[in-house]
């Protein structure tokens, strides 16, 4: 195997385990996954960790994403009887959690175009 793509899936792994540990030390419940998302977010941004230290395996755990959501879907299938008497209750849930999620996307996005062309401005270059 690639040395190359070991070294980057450490240093995703060690954002992981520190992101874990991080949250084991919060007095409240929050998730590691986020936690692990804001801490390569500062890295990056900080520019500690460059795009290309992580860039191939991200690449490929983002083209194969799918790989991770069919335990959750079979885990779903197998408990299906739970959900007897509460349909309506967790379709409501998922119908507003989907919206609330493409919401939020989209101020995200509009938030960092924002921030971009501000950036740009200031540098003295357009891109349009």
């Amino acid at each position: 195997m690639n040395m190359k793509i070991l070294r980057q899936l450490g240093i995703i792994l060690a954002l992981c385990l520190v992101a874990e540990f991080i949250v084991s030390l919060l007095p409240v419940a929050f998730p590691s996954s986020v936690t692990a998302i804001l801490i390569l977010t500062a890295l990056l941004g900080f520019k500690i960790l460059k795009e290309g230290h992580i860039q191939e395996t991200a690449d490929f755990m983002l083209s194969n994403m799918a790989i991770v959501f069919v335990p959750v879907a079979i885990g779903m299938v197998e408990d299906i009887g739970l959900l007897k008497g509460h349909l309506k209750g967790f379709l409501v849930v998922t119908c507003v959690s989907l919206v609330l999620t493409f919401l939020g996307t989209y101020v995200t996005v509009r938030f960092v175009q924002i921030c971009m062309k501000r950036l740009a401005g200031k540098g003295g270059a357009s891109d349009g």
